[in-house]
């Protein structure tokens, strides 16, 4: 099936990215200043899941997001839409093989810095990380890569800029609630879960109805 032959091949290519390497050097830089920043602060395990979890995955994601357009930037993207590769297969490949390096950091980052706390993980806190942060993570990135695919390359450049400025004020307010109580609860993560699975089945119904005509167009 062409579509695992999309995923394998990009999987391949994102781990020997230096991309994914200089994200994850700034989960970590993250990481140990919001350690030290906030060592006196009473964080619970839950508010660090909740928030960190999906946050950092998103922006090891961002930093991986450019293969959407690595074709439009090397000039091969109309000969990669003559073969019989749909649309659909090449976008669902991308998020699956983006959406896993950064679904991996994102719970090795948040599970080392609960470790070093000191705290326990309890089954709420593994099912959201379990079925909760992927499918976030994966219709953060299935969105941004239709966004990709239907803007021009000048356009693409502007929405990394607010994307960027984006996830640094996300990551602000994150700071700032981790001291809050938590509101991670049975409710809360369904409600999340249906949010994104929403997102993403509207972002796959869009990307099954864009013609390649449309991509060929905004290459430039």
């Amino acid at each position: 099936m062409l579509l695992w032959v999309v995923v394998w091949r990009e999987f391949k290519e994102t781990l020997r990215d230096k991309s994914l390497l200089s994200s994850v050097f700034s989960v970590l830089a993250f990481l140990g200043m919001l350690s030290t920043t906030t060592v006196k602060l009473s964080v619970s395990a839950e508010s660090i899941v909740f928030y960190m979890a999906p946050c950092l995955g998103i922006i090891v994601g961002f930093g991986l997001s450019f293969r959407f357009v690595r074709e439009k930037q090397e000039g091969a993207v109309e000969t990669l839409l003559c073969t019989p590769l749909t649309l659909r297969e090449l976008w669902l490949g991308k998020v699956v093989s983006l959406t896993v390096p950064s679904y991996i950091v994102s719970v090795a980052s948040t599970l080392a810095l609960i470790s070093l706390r000191g705290y326990t993980v309890n089954a709420l806190i593994v099912v959201y990380l379990a079925m909760v942060v992927p499918v976030v993570i994966a219709s953060a990135i299935g969105l941004l890569g239709f966004l990709y695919y239907i803007l021009g390359m000048r356009q693409v450049r502007t929405l990394n800029y607010i994307v960027f400025f984006t996830l640094f004020a996300t990551l602000y307010l994150v700071v700032r609630r981790l001291a809050s109580p938590t509101i991670l609860t049975w409710c809360s993560a369904s409600i999340i879960l249906t949010l994104s699975l929403v997102i993403f089945g509207v972002t796959f119904y869009l990307i099954t109805h864009l013609s390649k005509e449309r991509i060929v167009t905004t290459i430039s």
